[in-house]
């Protein structure tokens, strides 16, 4: 493990992790790292004893894999707080993992998108992305997605409303690759350190968990499947339109269009761009120029409830 490189891997990741969680869980997330260590296949299973419920993810260029892994009180309260339900979900069975799947894909991705922007990177998501449950007997699995000398992150965290816990991050060494010698040796400009970054959600939440010619996620004989059925469902594509904003004009107005007219859509410099998802409106944020193309940085989350009403 890179010392240097660790620090600068476990701060870019869990801001964005906790970015994320600030949209769709409408509520301020502070949290505090503990320890970075190298870890073995011991502490791994170790670490599933207390956090058995994991998010887990890999790069799509295949530089390596993230997990996040949360103690099972901790997961079931965070899917009762996205569905406004928190009493109402007792366990970590499987209805409870299909609530934490959008959060997992969302996470993660916030997370990558971050890291990257913090050292430099273009942005690139996350493919087999699954939320799942797991017992000591899984620890291989997961040691063996993230590869040999993985680096683990222990975090706590509080998100008020008598509602603290921890967590532990852990990611491939290979990622330690991403920080290049000048941000080693400059540190962070303190313009990135400051920046708030939120995920493009929509893309990691639709993307299927395995593609043609991937390697399938780690799976262990403790580890609670997703169900098939919603498998059946993520690899559907659904068309996003970034809104500007509208107007309602008559019709003698626009037989008068031509080149050059100027249309008023009643949408401030400030505001926020509205994104939609075959015409439902899922999230909110602000006009970026990546490589030389515009994109949408996202803000706001609509709230999961507001998300499934919008879809009667």
């Amino acid at each position: 493990m890179k010392a240097d490189a660790a620090r600068i891997i476990v701060q870019g990741f869990l801001k964005g992790v906790f970015d994320v969680f600030d949209a769709m869980l409408s509520r301020h997330f502070e949290h505090k790292t503990v320890e970075i260590v190298e870890i073995t296949l011991a502490q791994m299973e170790e670490l599933i004893g207390r956090c058995p419920a994991v998010f887990q993810g890999r790069v799509k260029s295949g530089e390596g894999a993230a997990l996040l892994l949360f103690s099972e009180a901790d997961a079931v309260r965070i899917a009762g707080i996205m569905q406004g339900k928190e009493s109402e979900l007792p366990t970590l069975d499987n209805a409870t993992l299909t609530i934490l799947q959008e959060l997992a894909g969302a996470a993660l991705g916030g997370a990558v998108t971050n890291l990257r922007e913090l050292v430099g990177k273009s942005a690139e998501p996350l493919n087999n992305v699954h939320a799942a449950v797991f017992d000591a007997s899984g620890a291989t699995a997961l040691m063996d997605l993230v590869g040999p000398k993985p680096t683990a992150a222990l975090f706590s965290f509080d998100a008020g409303e008598d509602f603290s816990g921890e967590g532990a991050l852990v990611y491939s060494a290979s990622l330690e690759q991403w920080v290049p010698e000048s941000v080693l040796k400059g540190g962070v400009p303190e313009a990135r350190k400051a920046s708030t970054l939120t995920p493009d959600e929509v893309s990691d939440i639709l993307r299927g968990f395995t593609g043609p010619g991937e390697t399938p996620f780690a799976g262990a004989p403790g580890a609670v499947e997703q169900p098939r059925n919603l498998d059946m469902v993520l690899d559907i594509r659904l068309e996003a339109t970034a809104r500007l904003g509208r107007v309602e004009m008559p019709i003698a107005e626009i037989l008068n269009l031509g080149p050059g007219s100027i249309i008023e859509v009643g949408h401030l410099v400030d505001e926020p761009v509205e994104l939609l998802i075959n015409g439902k409106l899922i999230a909110r944020g602000d006009v970026v120029v990546v490589d030389e193309k515009f994109g949408l940085r996202i803000t706001e989350i609509i709230s999961t409830r507001a998300r499934i009403e919008s879809l009667h």
